[in-house]
Parts: structure tokens; sequence; C-alpha cells
């Protein structure tokens, strides 16, 4: 291999490694030092309602004063892709895998589910730097409306209750803005749009809480982990974690090349892609009960095997000169 991009290589893992050692941080805290599941949630609520926001507000609040935004086509490769291999993962759980319908919804949506929030945009500021902010928060935005609409309308087709109406799927658009990351995009653009300075007294206090958001977010990832464990449906999993963790990257930026998107976009959406599941695919499962085994495994192979093919991913894409 070129020495050029070994070399590139373990720049990108020297800078990630830190990010997935406080993952492991999370998972030991919860394992081995007595940080229960109240603890996690509590943790949880905070990076999740808080600190998150927080960061994602400051950093789109002058997203008009500076140069260049997000190219809204890459909502086009992205989700062109999540589409695509949702439909070919529930078509391998039914034919191939054999298991149930409903079951075969969850694992298409384990295909194309990144874990965005928690672990995606704090990775991707510190891999990748600020100015793939915009793009991200455009899949932000819309990721969890789309994904849970789509698993939410194959399940009831799947399970011929007859319960979806229009009031079920305004109920689904009003809980994804509710949720707080949506908020913050939201009122961060906004405040852009006037082209106003933040007030020190106010931009202070949200600057020290956001930058808590990726350390608390990272430890929290961890110690949901030590919620599951390796179990049954292992090699299932293995199926679910192959798919995304490859095909699902691969078909965002065959997407992406096709339609001629930017390097910035391009690379901030083959980086959500590389991610590991999120932590909704498993609500999803308790919601549906299905498939809870082949998820919960599915989440830590990921996750463990994401500590190295994201930095491989962000040096192939610098070495090809995309980024």
């Amino acid at each position: 291999m070129d020495t050029t991009l070994l070399a590139q290589f373990a720049l990108q893992l020297e800078k990630s490694s830190p990010l997935f050692l406080m993952i492991f941080l999370g998972y030991a805290l919860s394992r081995w030092f007595g940080f229960n599941k109240t603890a996690s949630n509590v943790l949880a609520k905070f990076a999740f309602n808080i600190a998150l926001p927080a960061m994602l507000f400051r950093l789109l609040s002058n997203i008009f004063v500076q140069e260049g935004h997000a190219d809204l086509r890459l909502l086009i490769a992205y989700f062109g892709a999540c589409f695509i291999l949702f439909f070919v993962g529930r078509f391998i759980a039914r034919k191939v895998l054999g298991m149930s319908a409903v079951g075969s919804a969850i694992f298409g949506t384990g295909c194309v589910f990144s874990n965005n929030g928690l672990l995606g945009l704090p990775l991707a500021i510190t891999m990748l730097g600020e100015q793939v902010t915009p793009s991200i928060s455009a899949v932000l935005s819309m990721n969890a409306m789309i994904l849970w609409t789509l698993v939410s309308i194959t399940v009831e087709f799947a399970l011929q209750t007859g319960h979806l109406t229009w009031r079920s799927f305004f109920r689904t658009v009003l809980s994804v803005f509710k949720n707080p990351l949506i908020i913050s995009i939201f009122l961060g653009v906004l405040w852009s749009l006037t082209g106003l300075k933040i007030p020190y007294v106010i931009d202070e206090p949200i600057r020290l809480i956001g930058n808590s958001a990726t350390a608390m977010s990272l430890i929290v990832v961890g110690m949901g982990l030590a919620e599951y464990g390796l179990g049954p449906g292992i090699k299932k999993s293995f199926v679910l974690s192959g798919i995304k963790l490859f095909l699902h990257p691969l078909l965002i930026y065959t997407l992406a090349v096709l339609i001629g998107l930017g390097p910035v976009e391009t690379t901030s959406v083959v980086f959500l892609g590389c991610l590991p599941i999120g932590v909704n695919v498993y609500l999803m499962c308790r919601q549906f009960q299905a498939a809870e085994d082949v998820i919960a495994n599915a989440m830590i192979i990921t996750t463990v095997v994401s500590s190295f093919t994201v930095p491989l991913a962000v040096t192939l894409l610098r070495h090809t000169g995309i980024f």
C-alpha cells in the first residue's frame, strides 16, 4: 500500500482514537464502575436536550454570515441511498435470513439508520472541521422524520392492522419537530438570517455548555452499549453490520458522484453513512417487539468496527482528493 496512504490513515486513526476511547470510557463506567441505567439516562438527557442543541445553535447562528452553504442535493444522495438499501436489506432479511415481516422492516432500518446525533455530529466536527456543520445539520433535520415514517408505514403494512392514518402520520411529524436537535437547528438558522451577533453574556454560557457536548455524547453512547450484550442472532447481526458499514456509504458515494455533489457535501454524507447503527433502531425494536437481539448485537459490532472504518473512509476521501 502507498506509504502516503498509510501515513494518512495513521493520522486519521490518531485523530479518531480519543473519541472512540471516550465511548469505551462510558462503557467501562457503566459495566464496572457502578454507573447504572439511571445515571446513563440522566447524562443522555443532558447531552441530547441541552449540550448538543447548544453546540448546534451556536455553530449555525452565523451560517449565513460565513461563506458557503450546504448543497441540498446531498439529501438526494443520502436519503436516496437509504431508501434503496432499506428495501434491499428488508428483502435479504425476509427471503435469505428468514426473518418475520416486522423483523425484516427493522433489519432494513438498521441498514441505513446511523448514529448521526450523539456520535456523528461531534465526530464529524472533530475529524472534518466546522465546515461540514451545514451539511450534517441538513441531514439531521430530516433524518428522524423520514426514516421513522418509512419504518412505521412498512411495519403497519406488515402487521396489516389498518391503523395507518393521516393522524398517526402527523403525530410522527409533530414528534420530530419537538426534537431539541431539530429545534436548535431551526433557531440557529433563523438567528443567522438576522445577521446579528449573539450578545457575549448569552453566547458564553452557550459556548461552555456546547463544549461539553462531544465528551458527554460519546460517554453516553458507551454507557448505552453496556446495557446490551452479544447474544442470539449473531450471524444475522454480522450480515446487518456488513451492509451498514460498507454498502451504505458506498451507495451514498455512488449517488453523490452521479449527481455531481461537491467535495464537502460528498464527504459529509459518506461520513454519516460510515457511522454505526443508531440507538433509535433499538427503540423501534422495543416499540414493535421484533429483532431486538439482532439489532443489539449489531449496535455493538458496528460501533467497534467503525472505530477503524471511519478513519479509513476519511483517509480514502482525502487521498483521492475529494475532500
